[in-house]
């Protein structure tokens, strides 16, 4: 395939686009259009490799077929037949086509799913001659589209399962947190990786692990053992080692102070396991305590505070949130008074007034979405 600047999509957090795009724009040196929940950039094909193997907060990274506007499944379908698809598919492969559809329309995601097959067998067929095999279960090529509103694009997924899984999670908390997620709570705290970090109510680890790779410039494909774009026709396995083998010669293996709370004992054994897993439990201290007491055992002032509270849709009920919150602000203010505070919840009112209450100073508040739950992240002077 020429060298030359391909068009690209990359899924990410919704909420955090700004800091995905600015990661993008370190990585790559390009610039990124943001947009609802992805990203938007034109790069060399080597970005595939690069973003996929290094990048901390994407999800997924697509190699851009088309993108435009598109008001019917007919305009899909002529959208999708314009793509000459033997440019990126061998003859010998199968592939399969996943939809997303946001807003109201008179089809479903099926039916555009549907339309694309149709228009890649369509086209493919055209300028070949060979109809293409469909593997719904394991293509060869994964063509995603999505259609918000009017906005269309299509394109071929390069990273398979979304790069928010790491691989080196072993104990599964019961409410974990994305390690994307965790990570753009560091970075928007403005951590200094020579000062204290605290995760005060730290479960599995994700915070704190997370906090560690990045500070010793441990890629996250590192754990990875398998992409996409292993089976893609245009790529090589050879680039691949290429990119990965230079990502960890970056690798520095520093102390990292890194402080882990949880009242959970168990919830601490399996931090330990993952943050074993992930090679980095030399730099990360773990207590079991109390977070709501923190200035009973506290004997260090930590920098920033990263914190990823009990959510009042999943295990706790607003009546015992809105005991817990006041009881865990106090406890910062009392024992934190300097820090920075970062933390996301699912019970945004109540951790608002609990921290109005205490004289904790909200800096911003950003809508994330984690999971199927809306959420708030909070950037607050303590």
């Amino acid at each position: 395939m020429p060298s030359k600047n391909f068009a690209f999509a990359a899924t990410t957090v919704y909420g955090f686009e700004d800091l995905a795009a600015l990661e993008v724009e370190q990585l790559l040196g390009v610039k990124a259009e943001i947009s609802i929940g992805k990203l938007f950039f034109k790069a060399p094909l080597s970005a595939i490799y690069k973003l996929n193997i290094e990048a901390r907060l994407l999800h997924k990274v697509i190699l851009l077929l088309w993108r435009g506007e598109v008001s019917s499944l007919e305009e899909i379908y002529k959208a999708a037949r314009r793509v000459d698809y033997a440019l990126f598919i061998a003859s010998e492969q199968s592939f399969a086509v996943r939809a997303d559809r946001f807003g109201t329309h008179p089809f479903t995601s099926m039916d555009i799913a549907a339309a694309v097959g149709q228009a890649v067998i369509d086209s493919y067929r055209s300028s070949t001659g060979v109809r293409l095999k469909v593997n719904l279960n394991n293509p060869d090529v994964e063509i995603l589209c999505q259609l918000r509103d009017r906005d269309f694009f299509l394109g071929i997924n390069t990273t398979g399962e979304s790069l928010h899984k790491r691989n080196y999670r072993v104990y599964d908390h019961p409410a974990a947190l994305s390690s994307t997620i965790a990570t753009a709570l560091i970075k928007l705290s403005g951590w200094s990786e020579r000062h204290l970090l605290m995760d005060p109510m730290c479960g599995g680890g994700t915070v704190l692990i997370e906090a560690a790779l990045l500070a010793r410039r441990t890629p996250p494909g590192k754990f990875r053992k398998s992409y996409a774009y292993f089976k893609l026709a245009f790529t090589s396995l050879e680039e691949h080692q290429a990119f990965f083998k230079n990502a960890l010669k970056k690798i520095q293996q520093r102390e990292v102070p890194l402080l882990g709370i949880d009242k959970n004992a168990e919830y601490l054994r399996g931090a330990r396991a993952n943050a074993s897993s992930a090679e980095v439990s030399d730099t990360i201290d773990l207590i079991v305590a109390d977070s709501t007491r923190l200035d009973s055992f506290l004997k260090v002032q930590p920098e920033v505070v990263v914190v990823n509270p009990p959510y009042g849709r999943r295990y706790y009920s607003p009546r015992i949130l809105r005991k817990l919150y006041p009881l865990f602000a106090r406890a910062l203010s009392r024992a934190c008074r300097g820090s920075t505070l970062v933390a996301i919840t699912a019970a945004p009112n109540i951790f608002r007034s609990a921290l109005k209450t205490s004289g904790i100073e909200v800096l911003e508040e950003r809508m994330v979405i984690h999971g199927d739950l809306t959420t708030k992240v909070f950037k607050c002077a303590i």
